[in-house]
């Protein structure tokens, strides 16, 4: 019986090691081809796609099975990252896109990297394959509380209009839109209106059309002017004539500068360097205004004003200040 027993565990034993020899992974040979495919070639941002990959000995024959082949990519992700080909020397996984658009190149290398092949996928569309959008806001710098026209233009890939009736997205990071999603005309143009609101700053109007890339327009959105100080320098010039500049500060109803505002400046008499002039990052705008001796012959003073728009109701402010012109009989 004890004979019997040890009989057994011997024959046992003797067939461990045939047992570990089935398990060894087979390693593809020097010389060995792979072949890659990628199925669907073009998805969506979060789309996927099937790869298989081929390998074969150098006389054509498939790799033995459970040959590993590596999978990489460079953007998205594929799993498995290593496959093992099957009898026919085929294995496959799967590549995802991570929302990333453009196009991902799948590497596919054997253990000890003597094959190599490549594919990709265009994840998305590709540009010339996508819509085109513009997006224009006029006028492009506006008060608080005021108004700008949003004009989009929608174009196919080939570049003439979108057809009537097509939904255009619209977004802005300041003040608000009273049409985000507006309808194309026969010309591919779609309009809404930009509302400012009360908070000054730069708006960005953004624009997409299907798949196309964004189209964006900023928009300048400044305080509203709420009072004007004007002042001349030298106040007073003698008839041989000079210059004098001119000088406006326009605040908000903070009394805080105002930058970007138009002011008009104006004089009686002599020369102005401009005659509108946009205001600084501290709401100051100047101009200079040259007086000859003609321009003062027989005159006391010269008579200057600037002005500007008032918020949004369309009224102005004008401040005025005179030159007194010394040297001229008759003038106190």
């Amino acid at each position: 019986m004890n004979y019997r027993v040890a009989a057994v565990l011997l024959v046992l034993v003797s067939l461990l090691p045939v047992s570990g020899c089935d398990k060894a992974t087979p390693v593809a040979p020097n010389g060995a081809v792979l072949t890659i495919s990628a199925n669907p070639s073009q998805i969506s941002l979060n789309g996927s796609s099937k790869i298989t990959v081929i390998g074969r000995k150098p006389d054509g024959n498939p790799l033995n099975p459970g040959t590993e082949v590596r999978l990489s990519v460079d953007k998205g992700t594929i799993t498995p990252s290593i496959v093992e080909v099957d009898s026919s020397g085929a294995g496959t996984a799967t590549f995802r896109a991570d929302g990333r658009t453009g196009e991902a190149k799948i590497t596919a290398q054997t253990g000890g990297g003597d094959a190599k092949a490549e594919t990709s996928v265009q994840v998305g569309q590709s540009t010339d394959q996508k819509p085109t959008v513009l997006v224009s806001v006029s006028p492009n710098n506006i008060p608080v509380n005021g108004m700008a026209t949003v004009t989009v233009i929608a174009r196919n890939s080939d570049g003439t209009p979108v057809g009537a009736g097509q939904t255009v997205i619209l977004t802005t990071t300041l003040g608000m839109l009273d049409d985000p999603r507006p309808k194309t005309k026969a010309d591919g143009t779609a309009t809404t209106t930009l509302r400012a609101g009360t908070q000054s700053g730069t708006a960005t109007v953004s624009a997409i059309y299907g798949s196309s890339d964004v189209g964006k327009q900023d928009v300048t959105i400044r305080d509203a002017a709420a009072d004007l100080n004007f002042q001349v320098n030298p106040a007073s010039i003698s008839n041989a004539g000079g210059t004098v500049t001119l000088t406006a500060f326009v605040f908000n109803s903070q009394g805080q500068g105002v930058q970007g505002q138009v002011v008009n400046f104006s004089a009686t008499r002599g020369k102005l360097d401009s005659t509108q002039v946009v205001t600084d990052t501290t709401g100051k705008a100047t101009a200079t205004l040259t007086l000859s001796q003609a321009d003062l012959s027989g005159v006391c003073a010269v008579s200057t004003s600037a002005s500007t728009s008032a918020g949004t109701s369309g009224s102005s402010i004008t401040k005025t200040a005179a030159i007194t012109v010394t040297g001229n009989s008759g003038c106190p």
